[in-house]
């Protein structure tokens, strides 16, 4: 199922790889009859911190839209269960300095990030939460599109961040539909696609700002006690 998604490959196609799979693999293996059964297989399986939610966020024009989603404590706890960007993280404000000036490199080397931790009770860390969106096409045609929303931390050292992994589905942002070009040009659509992501965003980090004191993380080198930044 992996091959088939990752170069998006025919049933067809996938049958014949799979009837080849049967042929060599050992006899212990189970494997399903067809592409098909293996989708209703993967289907079936109820994997909780992957699961996505989802909830109205406003009607425009009789039509409801809604929000696809993940809890954002999921996500969070998804990359940072990653040993190795686990590794190159870094929750307290880190001064850098080269031939006797101070430079800027990361997060955690600025102003914002020093004032944040000396403002924040001992013990306390900082976690810089980023979020992005970018629209993406979904079919061959180029017809359908929505906006995926990322999530991805400023702990995280830049070389590291950038690479794929580390950044995670948060949730896909509907798109709000006009019936022509007139419609779209509108204050009033303008207006209903700025409350329309108002409320996503909303909706997508509220569990996060709930917790304005700040919240344990549980991590592979014990419990961390944050507080968030939203960037």
């Amino acid at each position: 199922m992996e091959l088939l998604t990752k170069w998006n490959l025919s049933d067809a196609c996938g049958n014949d790889i799979l009837k080849f799979s049967k042929k060599i693999c050992r006899d212990n293996v189970i494997l399903p009859t067809s592409v098909k059964k293996g989708r209703q297989l993967l289907d079936q399986i109820v994997v909780p911190h992957i699961s996505f939610k989802k909830a109205p966020i406003m009607t425009y024009k009789q039509e409801t839209y809604y929000l696809h989603y993940r809890p954002i404590f999921d996500v969070i706890k998804e990359l940072l269960s990653n040993k190795d960007i686990f590794a190159h993280c870094t929750f307290k404000f880190t001064l850098l300095n080269h031939n006797g000036e101070r430079i800027y490199n990361e997060q955690y080397n600025g102003q914002w990030w020093e004032r944040v931790q000396k403002s924040l009770p001992n013990g306390a860390n900082v976690l810089s939460v980023i979020l992005y969106s970018d629209a993406t096409t979904r079919d061959h045609l180029g017809k359908t599109s929505e906006h995926p929303i990322y999530l991805t931390l400023g702990n995280i050292v830049s070389w590291r961040r950038n690479r794929p992994d580390a950044k995670i589905l948060l949730g896909y942002l509907p798109i709000l539909k006009a019936k022509d070009i007139s419609q779209k040009r509108s204050k009033s659509f303008r207006l209903a696609k700025r409350v329309l992501y108002q409320y996503a965003l909303n909706i997508l980090t509220r569990s996060l700002l709930d917790y304005n004191g700040g919240f344990d993380l549980q991590t592979d080198n014990g419990i961390k006690w944050c507080l968030r930044l939203l960037v």
